[in-house]
């Protein structure tokens, strides 16, 4: 599976990072959990019920889904430096053809409300 930033997000990432320095590792944990999600095909019973199961609950929420396969997901990143009071949320769209997952946003839930949509559908459509 291969993993691509955006240049809006990189810069996010890299404005984040300054703030809580372990948000790099966290970023490589949650593409180890990512790949969980969408590659174990070999196990369909068990892959269908871990992504119910993780979908289900507020960890992470399917934005939309196109006929392709394709899925926009919203998910919440967990960070080692983070106190308790933030959150942080990561946006990514899975394309099914080719198995790539494209990182499109990275915000810190207490300075932004609401994922960019605009955004979003600029990087669905490439």
């Amino acid at each position: 599976m291969n993993f691509e930033q955006v240049p809006e997000f990189r810069s996010e990432l890299k404005k984040l990072t300054k703030k809580w320095r372990s948000l790099p590792n966290d970023l490589l944990d949650a593409e180890k959990l990512i790949v969980n999600l969408y590659v174990a095909q070999e196990e369909k019973d068990k892959l269908s019920e871990y992504r119910a199961a993780f979908f289900n609950g507020k960890r992470a929420a399917i934005i939309n889904r196109l006929d392709d396969g394709t899925e926009v997901v919203k998910m919440r990143l967990d960070c080692a430096s983070l106190n308790s009071n933030s959150k942080i949320r990561l946006v990514f769209i899975v394309v099914r053809i080719g198995s790539t997952v494209r990182f499109i946003e990275i915000y810190a839930k207490k300075d932004k409300s609401m994922e960019d949509l605009k955004r979003i559908k600029k990087y669905l459509v490439k």
